[in-house]
């Protein structure tokens, strides 16, 4: 009867300790399942984040070749007015523009003026300059 009473026992112990295991197995099982979803929501965020960080890096791709062309152009534009400012600063081109637009000629011995010691001394330059402009 001992041992009857000692298996009773021990089988009392395991009907009381079973209900506890299947709640605390409910339980594991409920914190695993929200552990899991939880998971699962990091996981579909961050791959919304991904895509979202590449389509923006494709944005800043294209406007930066945009970008780029509009560089060469304007350096392409650059380097046309500069040899445009190369032709026109020719001496050539200068004394061209000059006697055809503005009738300017290279003086001849009619258009100098010749300054010496027969000058009177108490004249300046500037006086003498005058003097024979206005004569």
């Amino acid at each position: 009867m001992t041992t009857y009473a000692g298996t009773a026992h021990v089988n009392n112990m395991r009907g009381a300790a079973a209900p506890r295991r299947r709640a605390a197995s409910v339980r594991g099982a409920k914190r695993t399942s929200r552990n899991l979803f939880i998971m699962f929501v990091s996981l579909v965020l961050a791959v919304f984040v991904l895509v979202g960080l590449s389509a923006y890096a494709a944005s800043l791709q294209h406007a930066n070749n945009v970008l780029e062309e509009q560089n060469k152009s304007l350096q392409a534009e650059i380097f046309s007015l500069n040899s445009q400012i190369v032709d026109e600063t020719k001496v050539t081109k200068v004394e061209q523009v000059a006697t055809e637009k503005y009738g300017m000629v290279y003086p001849t011995s009619e258009n100098c003026i010749v300054i010496g010691k027969d000058d009177t001394e108490s004249e300046n330059l500037a006086a003498t300059i005058r003097g024979e402009a206005y004569n």
